[in-house]
């Protein structure tokens, strides 16, 4: 109970002075939300009324708490930029809410194919005896984290969409009208983003497993007659597993909080891509918003990581 408390007020304390650090730096960065909103029509007539729509004129200390006490009671503002129609904003929560089941899905479909393709991978390279497979492994997981995200993707649109016409690139399908043909398109996007995890996850695990196979619990498993399948699965996966949890912890959050590249090459409308066009139009209240969420997704994934610690090695739990 002490723990989880604990980390309930890390959470809060974090939102907290991120949402702060994020309004502050938008008051020192140059630009203004008011001439790019009104571009070659701005006048100083309409600057002015317009700063009064939106609550610019009250000083910054005034505008953040108000901001802030919003957020508690669940108004999170509207946005500068985007519009249901010509009288009215679009709220940010509505604005979000139809961005994040794009990147959520993404980022689920992502992370079943990095866990199904690196565990068996790292388990088959670390347990090989073969020279020619390990060489070969080796050369493919290093090929592939070193080839950038953008280039990837870029790859894989055109051998599985031009090529082998799998899809149409750039025809994203909306989960509104259909979830299947929304699911198959994520597919291709999520394939460019777990191919460089998949290699970096292998590698890891390949090499956590080498340097348990090598301790004195293993050798005193073997002598006592333990299968090798008990020995490899039962005992070196398991321990070996501890700082790839924490791999995969790191890569979560990253993919959660949207992947920049990848929605910008696949034209996929999700929150990295909404968080780009809100920071260069200076859409304050999307962007704070954004921050907050990102904040929010790191902190409560290493949460579960620490969690699922717990549930992999029982000693922790008593420390």
């Amino acid at each position: 109970m002490k723990y989880l408390v604990k980390k309930i007020f890390t959470l809060i304390m974090t939102l907290f002075l991120v949402s702060a650090a994020a309004f502050i730096a938008f008051q020192i960065i140059p630009g203004d939300v008011v001439t790019s909103i009104l571009g070659t029509e701005a006048t100083p007539e309409r600057e002015a009324q317009l700063r009064e729509e939106l609550g610019l004129n009250a000083p910054p200390a005034v505008r953040y708490f108000q901001w802030i006490s919003g957020v508690l009671q669940g108004d999170l503002g509207v946005s500068y930029r985007y519009a249901k129609n010509m009288n009215e904003m679009m709220p940010v929560a509505e604005l979000i809410g139809d961005k994040l089941p794009v990147t959520l899905s993404l980022a689920a479909i992502s992370l079943v194919l990095i866990i199904a393709v690196a565990i068996p991978l790292g388990v088959l390279w670390a347990r090989s005896r073969n020279k020619v497979l390990d060489a070969a492994l080796g050369v493919i997981t290093q090929a592939s984290m070193a080839i950038p995200s953008f280039f990837l993707g870029i790859l894989v649109t055109y051998f599985f969409g031009i090529v082998l016409k799998c899809f149409a690139p750039g025809d994203y399908v909306s989960y509104e009208k259909d979830l299947g043909g929304f699911l198959f398109y994520l597919l291709f996007p999520a394939l460019a983003i777990a191919i460089p995890k998949a290699a970096m996850t292998a590698r890891f695990l390949r090499n956590s497993m080498l340097t348990e196979m090598k301790s004195d619990y293993v050798r005193t498993a073997r002598s006592k007659g333990c299968s090798e399948k008990r020995v490899m699965y039962g005992h070196v996966l398991r321990n070996a597993m501890m700082p790839v949890i924490t791999f995969l912890g790191m890569i979560m959050a990253e993919i959660v909080a949207g992947s920049i590249v990848v929605e910008q090459v696949f034209s996929l409308p999700g929150i990295g891509r909404l968080l780009i066009s809100s920071i260069s139009t200076r859409d304050l209240p999307v962007v704070e918003i954004l921050i907050l969420y990102i904040t929010f997704v790191v902190i409560l994934v290493y949460f579960l990581v620490d969690i699922l610690y717990r549930v992999v090695d029982p000693r922790i739990s008593s420390k």
